[in-house]
């Protein structure tokens, strides 16, 4: 070897030798790219982080085989990236991008195997020309892949020279060697990064788990969650939406950062995918469920991080579910104590105070609902029919105080009798005068429960009754109710109840009918369907247990007495004195 062959490649030293010298260069080519490949196992060994191994690799693999430019490109979102680079090209590091189909490399991994091109590369048409890379100065080009334990190319190694210049296959070895290397660590680098963000992530979690955890109110709650979700998710923007059942929509609670062009109400045939993708933007559609009802959605735009999605969304529903059913159940309280002062009209301190609290203005018009048995279906309609009405579960039975748009309580009523007919199940509902006013709502609450009573009396069957409808009822339905009234005359019908009860027997209606009638005994008799004869032997059999005289005593107070029993008889308080 001569001196003017110090600095150059052994193949290039080898073209103008005989073949024993060319065996002896071979020789020496061959123990040098062993001593290469060991420093490249010893570097890929020392360290996890590509940051420091590819540089070091490409430093190696430009040392070994004498070439002028050696770039390592990874495959990210199906695109090749420069992840490293020989000197001087370092600050094109992540700049250059190749989409897929463009340059040698993707031909390299497309095909699975090295391509090469001795001379005037760049009149390949498999070649993209890069100015930043001064690939004019380059005529050999050598592309191998990066092929992963699953057989999967995650990227590829490019060989440059300035002049002609033939591959060996020894060369060639030694980079698809050295490539093999390289994806080994390649792929222990991305394992350790997933472990290392798989930490993170869990360490996020359970910080988001304990703020979740910490929360008193929900506004505290979703603009913690917003927040934190963004950072974990990775997304541009997150926002929480809450159902509104009775809407059947999602109202957005909270955004982080501000909500920008975030729609403020989504309808549930609106939720879509988890992912959407459109364009270059994507977004993440998260339902927040618990027990198996939907409470809202977690909406990431930015992301695709489904699984992390889900799981922050599981632990976010669940959070939601205990703060609102805290909140539910103190607001039940409140609600109770709530009627409870309006309904004695016995005011313990800031009653105003208590209603703004529940969002109720009792200046403005308001009936009040009294329902049996409790119905879940009825209290959707009533907040339908009024939003904004507060609710009261006592035992099997329902109270409401309705907000109303005007002094008059007809259309609420309309829409109350529509839904009542389309319900499945037998539902009495008595409702009040129109209430104005702190002081009304004692009355409002005794006529919504007298009106009750009332469906029973009037309709004889399950219905909606308003206090207004009641008629003489009214009357006779405080008496009934607040009792102490001793009358011999509705002791002497209530005989005629406890025989009936007895006895399967039909006096009372007949007594009823009888006065309704006027004393028609054709008229009374048509009415019921019987014959005259049968109607007198039961008139004689209601003088006979009861002592009433219907040809010397007053009729109008028999009939109130009538009326008396039967409401006794629905207020479950008949007891006839003897």
């Amino acid at each position: 070897m001569g001196r003017a062959d110090v600095g150059k490649h052994p193949a290039e030293i080898g073209a103008g030798l005989n073949a024993p010298e060319r065996h002896t260069i071979r020789s020496m080519s061959l123990q040098t790219n062993e001593k290469f490949l060991q420093e490249i196992v010893s570097t890929v060994a020392s360290s996890i982080e590509l940051a420091e191994v590819l540089p070091a690799v490409v430093r190696l693999m430009s040392d070994a085989s004498g070439v002028h430019g050696c770039f390592v490109y990874l495959v990210e979102d199906d695109q090749l990236v420069m992840r490293a680079a020989s000197s001087p090209y370092e600050d094109q590091i992540g700049e250059v991008v190749f989409r897929r189909g463009e340059s040698l490399a993707w031909w390299a991994i497309e095909h699975g195997e090295p391509a090469f091109i001795r001379d005037n590369a760049l009149a390949d048409p498999r070649v993209k020309y890069v100015p930043e890379l001064e690939e004019e100065r380059y005529q050999s080009l050598l592309a191998v892949p990066i092929v992963g334990r699953d057989g999967q190319a995650i990227g590829a190694i490019t060989a440059h020279t300035e002049a002609p210049r033939e591959f060996a296959d020894d060369e060639v070895d030694f980079i698809v060697t050295s490539a093999s290397l390289v994806a080994s660590a390649i792929e222990n680098a991305r394992l350790y990064e997933e472990a290392r963000v798989r930490v993170a992530e869990l360490e996020r979690l359970t910080e988001l788990a304990e703020a979740i955890a910490r929360a008193e109110g929900l506004e505290e709650l979703l603009d913690t969650v917003a927040s934190d979700a963004r950072a974990l998710l990775g997304a541009r923007a997150c926002h929480i939406y809450l159902l509104d059942p009775a809407r059947e929509e999602l109202d957005r609670a909270a955004s982080d950062p501000e909500p920008g062009d975030a729609r403020p109400t989504l309808g549930l045939a609106e939720l879509g995918p988890e992912l959407a993708r459109g364009g270059r933007s994507t977004r993440l559609a998260i339902p927040l469920v618990a027990t198996g009802e939907l409470i809202g959605l977690l909406v990431a735009e930015g992301s695709t991080r489904v699984e992390l999605g889900r799981t922050i969304a599981s632990q976010v529903a669940v959070g939601i579910k205990k703060v609102q059913v805290i909140e539910q159940l103190t607001e039940k309280n409140l609600i109770k104590d709530f009627f409870e002062e309006l309904a004695g009209g016995r005011s313990r301190g800031d009653l105003e105070g208590r209603a703004a609290r529940l969002g109720c203005d009792l200046d403005q018009p308001h009936v009040v609902v009294v329902a049996e048995p409790w119905s879940e279906t009825l209290v959707r309609a009533l907040r339908l029919a009024a939003p904004g009405s507060l609710f009261d579960h006592r035992d099997d039975s329902l109270r409401a105080l309705v907000r109303i748009a005007t002094a008059s309580s007809g259309s609420f009523l309309e829409r109350l009798r529509r839904a009542h007919a389309e319900l499945a199940e037998p539902i009495s509902v008595g409702v009040s005068s129109v209430c104005q006013g702190g002081t009304a709502f004692a009355d409002g609450f005794a006529e919504a429960q007298q009106a009750l009573v009332g469906t029973v009396v009037l309709s004889g069957s399950p219905s909606v009754l308003a206090y207004d409808d009641l008629g003489a009822y009214k009357y006779l339905l405080r008496v009934a109710v607040d009792g102490g009234v001793r009358d011999a005359t509705v002791d002497a019908v209530a005989k005629l109840a406890d025989y009936d009860a007895q006895r399967g027997a039909q006096l009372l209606a007949t007594l009823e009918e009888f006065l309704r009638r006027h004393g028609s005994i054709s008229a009374t008799s048509e009415a019921l369907y019987v014959h005259p004869n049968t109607l007198r032997q039961r008139l004689r059999r209601i003088g006979e247990l009861s002592g009433l005289d219907l040809r010397r005593d007053e009729w109008l107070a028999i009939e109130i007495a009538v009326k008396m029993v039967k409401l006794q008889q629905a207020l479950g308080a008949a007891k006839p004195h003897t």
